[in-house]
C-alpha cells in the first residue's frame, strides 16, 4: 500500500473497538521506543535515531487525541525506515487506535517478523486479536509476550483475563495467585483477580479483592468500576451508582469513560431513577462506547427528546441492539404512531425475522427489516433507500426518554404484538394433544452464550423442583441443541418435555409469537423467547439470577409486560431459592386453574 493510500484509510471514519477489555492493562496499546543503537550496524544508526524520533512525536501526538496528525509522522517514519519494526510497530499502534483493527494486525505482523524479541509487540498483536474475538489466538500472542518477557507485569494481567473470556477461571486464578505472591503492592494484580472471581459467578468473593486494590490506589478508576458491577449484581444499584461517580473522577481514557457512563446509565435505571436513567443512556450510542451498534443513515437524527418534532413526519424507528430488546422496546409503538399523528408515518426497521409479526401488530405503520454487518469488531446497521426518504431516524430506545419516564408511563394493558390467530388455534390443538395438563412452555438458555452471560442462567439440573409439579404438561420453547437436556428431563426427572411440531423455534419467530400465546404459561429467563410471548400477551413468569436488573427499571417486576411476574433469590445465583418459588407458585397455579 503507498503512503497516499495508507494516509487515506487513515483519514476513513474512525471506529472503536468492540470488546470490553475489562481488567486488561494498555487497552490503547503498548509502545516503547528505546534506543537499540548496540545491536544496530553502524550504517544504519542515522536512519534508526531519524525513525525513532518520528515515532516518538507521532505516538506524543497520538496520546493528546489528534490520530491523523500523529498519522503523518508515524508514515514519515515508515517511509525513512520500512524495514524497521519501530516504523511498522508504530503505524500499527495508530491504526489500532482508529479501530482499523484488522490492519492493524498486519503492521503488527510485519514488527514482530523484523523484531521477533519485542515483548510489546506480541502484547499489542493479542489486545487486537482480542477485541476480534480471537481468543485462543490472543492466548497464544500473551503467553509469547510473558516468554519473552517473563517480568511483563501487562502480558500476565492480559492472559489471565483472556483465560477467564475462555472460562478457563482455575488457571486465571492460579496464574494471579502467584504473581500476588511475587507483587502483592500491584493493585492491577488484585483488580484482575476480584475480576475473574465475579465472571466465574462469585462476585461476592470478588468483593475483598476489589478492596483490596482500592486500598493500595484509592483513585483507582478501574477497580470502582468492578465494585460498581458487583454492586449490581448483588442487587444494590445505589451502591454501584457510588462507585460509578467515583470511578468517573478518574478514567484512564475515552474508552473506559464511556464504558463507566454506561454503566451508570444501568445502574440508575435498576435503581428506577428513570427519567436520569434514560438521559444517561445517550452514552450507548457513542462510538467510544464498547457495545454501541454504530449506525449508517442518510437523514437527521431525532434525539427523542421532543415529540412535536416528529408531528407529521416521516420517522425510521430502528432496532439497536439484541432481538428481546427489539421485541421489548417496541412496547412504545402506538405511542409513536400517534405522536406523528395522521399526517405522519412511522417507519419501523425490525431483524426481519420480525417483520410479518410486527405488521400485523402496528397496521399504521410501515415495517422494514435492517441490516447489519460484523466490521472490524463492530456492529454496524443500515436501512438501505428508506432513509433518504425520510425526515428523521431515530433508535429505539430513544423515545424512551419521552414517553417512559415514570412507573405510570408504561401500558397497562397485556400484549402489544398480535399472533396468527389461525397459528395460535393450531398450536392450541397440538398442546391440547399433550395431555389433560396446563400446558407450561419452558426455557432455560440462550444460544449467545460466554463465559460472563453463562452467571444469568440456571443450569438444567436446577428445574427439577419445577418439573416435578404435578399437573402439568412441559412443552419445549428452548432453540438450538436440546436433546441432552430433554434426555435427562425424561430418563432423571421421569419428565416428558413435549416438542412442538411444524415451527423452527430459531427462524419462525411469527411462530414462537402463536405458540407461546397458545400456552396457558410460559416460565424462563428474560431472552428473545420470552419477551416476545410476554409482548403478545402470554403469561410469563420472568426468572432472573439477580434482584436487580436495568429492564426491572427498579419495581421488582416487569413494567414493559403488566401480565408477567418476575421470579428471583436472595443476592446473585440464588437458583435453589429461586427455583423453588416457581415450583411452589406453580404447584398453587395449578391447584387455581384445576
Amino acid at each position: 500500500m503507498t503512503d497516499s493510500a495508507l494516509l487515506e484509510e487513515f483519514n476513513a471514519e474512525a471506529e472503536a473497538e468492540k470488546n470490553e477489555t475489562r481488567g486488561a492493562v494498555g487497552d490503547s496499546g503498548h509502545f516503547k521506543a528505546e534506543t537499540k543503537l548496540g545491536v544496530i550496524p553502524k550504517d544504519q544508526r542515522a536512519t534508526y535515531r531519524k525513525v525513532a524520533a518520528l515515532c516518538k512525536r507521532a505516538i506524543k501526538i497520538s496520546d493528546e487525541g489528534d490520530h491523523i496528525g500523529a498519522a503523518k509522522h508515524a508514515l514519515k517514519a515508515l517511509d525513512a525506515g520500512p524495514d524497521t519494526a519501530l516504523a511498522n510497530h508504530t503505524v500499527g499502534l495508530l491504526l489500532f487506535r482508529l479501530g482499523r483493527l484488522s490492519r492493524a494486525l498486519e503492521f503488527y505482523e510485519r514488527a514482530w517478523k523484523l523484531d521477533p524479541a519485542d515483548d510489546e509487540i506480541y502484547l499489542n498483536m493479542g489486545i487486537v486479536a482480542w477485541k476480534l474475538d480471537m481468543l485462543e489466538a490472543a492466548e497464544k500472542f500473551y503467553r509469547l509476550c510473558v516468554q519473552v518477557n517473563p517480568d511483563s507485569m501487562s502480558g500476565m494481567i492480559n492472559l489471565a483475563s483472556v483465560l477467564r473470556d475462555q472460562a478457563k477461571f482455575e488457571d486465571a486464578i492460579e496464574l494471579l495467585r502467584e504473581r500476588i505472591y511475587l507483587h502483592p503492592e500491584n493493585a492491577e494484580l488484585w483488580n484482575s483477580l476480584g475480576t475473574v472471581l465475579s465472571d466465574s459467578g462469585d462476585p461476592v468473593g470478588a468483593v475483598p479483592f476489589y478492596t483490596e486494590a482500592l486500598r493500595l490506589k484509592p483513585n483507582f478508576a478501574r477497580a470502582h468500576n468492578n465494585l460498581a458491577n458487583v454492586y449490581e449484581l448483588i442487587g444494590e444499584p445505589e451502591n454501584a451508582i457510588t462507585h460509578f461517580e467515583e470511578a468517573l473522577k478518574n478514567p484512564q481514557d475515552k474508552i473506559d469513560r464511556a464504558t463507566m457512563l454506561h454503566g451508570h446509565s444501568l445502574a440508575l435505571l435498576a435503581s428506577g431513577r428513570l427519567a436520569e436513567g434514560w438521559k444517561a443512556q445517550r452514552i450507548r450510542l457513542d462510538p467510544d462506547n464498547t457495545q454501541a451498534t454504530l449506525f449508517v443513515m442518510n437523514c437527521p437524527m431525532w434525539e427523542g427528546d421532543d415529540l412535536d418534532e416528529i408531528r407529521g413526519k416521516s420517522l425510521v424507528w430502528i432496532g439497536e441492539q439484541g432481538l428481546g430488546d427489539e421485541v421489548l422496546f417496541l412496547n412504545q409503538a402506538n405511542d409513536l404512531i400517534d405522536a406523528v399523528g395522521p399526517d405522519g408515518e412511522l417507519r419501523i426497521a425490525v431483524e426481519y425475522r420480525l417483520v410479518d409479526l410486527v405488521a400485523r401488530s402496528f397496521p399504521k405503520a410501515k415495517v422494514y427489516s435492517h441490516r447489519s454487518a460484523h466490521v472490524e469488531g463492530r456492529d454496524v446497521r443500515v436501512l438501505p433507500k428508506i432513509d433518504k426518504a425520510s425526515d428523521y431516524w431515530t433508535p429505539m430506545a430513544t423515545p424512551l426518554r419521552s414517553l417512559r419516564n415514570s412507573v405510570d408511563s408504561f401500558p397497562k394493558d397485556a400484549g402489544f404484538l398480535t399472533p396468527d390467530p389461525d397459528r395460535q388455534k393450531e398450536f392450541r390443538q397440538q398442546l391440547a394433544a399433550f395431555g389433560p395438563g396446563l400446558k407450561v412452555g419452558i426455557l432455560w438458555k440462550s444460544l449467545k452464550m460466554n463465559a460472563r452471560r453463562a452467571r444469568f442462567f440456571s443450569a438444567f439440573d436446577a428445574w427439577k423442583p419445577v418439573l416435578d409439579v404435578e399437573g402439568v404438561e412441559f412443552v419445549n420453547l428452548q432453540y438450538g441443541k436440546v436433546e441432552d437436556e430433554l434426555e435427562i428431563a425424561r430418563e432423571h426427572f421421569g419428565v416428558t418435555v413435549h416438542q412442538p411440531e411444524g415451527i423452527d423455534l430459531k427462524m419462525d419467530l411469527d411462530g414462537v409469537a402463536a405458540l407461546s400465546s397458545a400456552c396457558d404459561l410460559v416460565i424462563g429467563p428474560m431472552n428473545a423467547t420470552t419477551n416476545l410471548a410476554a409482548a403478545s400477551g402470554a403469561n410469563v413468569w420472568f426468572i432472573h439470577a439477580r434482584s436487580s436488573t436495568w429492564t426491572m427499571l427498579g419495581a421488582g417486576r416487569s413494567l414493559w409486560y403488566p401480565q408477567t411476574r418476575s421470579f428471583f433469590g436472595e443476592g446473585f445465583q440464588d437458583w435453589e431459592n429461586t427455583m423453588g418459588r416457581v415450583a411452589t407458585e406453580l404447584a398453587a397455579h395449578v391447584k387455581a386453574t384445576g
